[in-house]
């Protein structure tokens, strides 16, 4: 989970991806709902958009703390968690065939 005021995290991380790689992401803006046969096959997919290395990775960082400090006031905000986390989610959920659904609340 990434929790951050005043900024959004899922808006840094697509700050940092890009809309090519966002578009690849399931659902909707950070919001996805994927019974087991839909988590199997949005993986490879959403591993191809998250899974960076090397320098795109880095570059993925420095963005995503850009965001946090420019539009939030968290600069200190967990960049590798936010890259990280939907995969951990989606390989979990894969390799136990169970769904996944994320959330992401706006106020």
């Amino acid at each position: 989970m990434a929790v951050a005021r005043k900024a959004s995290p899922f808006s840094a991380l697509a700050y940092a991806l890009g809309p090519d790689a966002v578009l690849r992401l399931p659902g909707w803006f950070g919001d996805f709902l994927l019974d087991a046969e839909q988590v199997r096959a949005q993986l490879p997919v959403a591993e191809e958009a998250l899974a960076l290395t090397g320098a795109q990775r880095r570059d993925a960082v420095e963005r995503i703390h850009a965001w946090m400090t420019g539009l939030g006031d968290d600069p200190d905000h967990h960049a590798d968690e936010l890259l990280d986390g939907p995969l951990r989610v989606l390989r979990h959920a894969a390799r136990t065939g169970q769904a996944a659904a994320t959330h992401v609340r706006w106020y």
